[in-house]
């Protein structure tokens, strides 16, 4: 997963087709197809309020685009077909239960469906912001083979995998159920517990002391706390 560079680009397109075959099925749902779904299970559901599936939509197609460009600019490892189609299904769950439980929320939209919009900027920002920080670094050739620790990589080791926690923390607030905040707490566990150590593991044998001494002094996930 870790090491290696190439454009992998059969890949990436895979899971680009996957998020944006999640993306379309997510608006269709909000904007008329869930009459449809529903008409399937024989049941029914409530529609929310316009202005939370305008959100909801628009959170979804910004995820999109920022996917985009983190995979085909900023992404400059290997991808394998095995992740590829990894993530292509999370990415669909991703979409499909904040479509739904947002929704089917009949529930008004109020002050923390706007601080979740905020949340999901600021962990937008946290997680691009990061990554482009650190392509613009490594494009110097001086740095060439050298352990990236500046900017907001300074407050956390993976400060782009807690942008993330972040951002679907606050996309799961403007759905307006407690349901959808699944997402974010899966995906924390998967960081803490799989992405985290796998990565610590190369970047200590690839970098030495230069790691250590960098992890000594620097929270690993949440910045000043862990």
């Amino acid at each position: 997963m870790y090491g290696g560079y190439d454009a992998s680009t059969g890949p990436k397109a895979l899971v680009t087709t996957f998020n944006t075959a999640a993306v379309a099925g997510a608006v269709w749902f909000l904007f008329g197809g869930a009459d449809t779904v529903a008409h399937w299970f024989g049941t029914d559901f409530d529609e929310a309020a316009t202005l939370r599936r305008v959100l909801l939509a628009a959170l979804s197609a910004l995820y999109l685009l920022r996917f985009i460009a983190t995979n085909f600019v900023m992404l400059q490892r290997r991808m394998e077909w095995s992740e590829a189609s990894t993530i292509g299904v999370w990415v669909l769950v991703i979409h499909g239960t904040m479509a739904y439980f947002g929704g089917t929320n009949e529930a008004g939209v109020s002050a923390f469906t706007w601080l979740g919009v905020a949340l999901y900027l600021f962990g937008s920002y946290l997680n691009t912001g990061s990554e482009y920080q650190r392509k613009l670094w490594k494009k110097r050739p001086e740095n060439k083979g050298k352990l990236y620790t500046e900017g907001l990589f300074k407050y956390s080791m993976h400060i782009n995998y807690f942008g993330d926690a972040v951002l679907f923390s606050g996309f799961a607030l403007v759905t307006g159920t407690l349901w959808a905040f699944a997402i974010p707490l899966i995906m924390v566990c998967m960081f803490v517990f799989m992405n985290i150590p796998m990565l610590d593991k190369y970047l200590a044998e690839r970098y030495g002391d230069a790691f250590d001494a960098y992890a000594a002094r620097t929270a690993k996930f949440v910045p000043y706390v862990y």
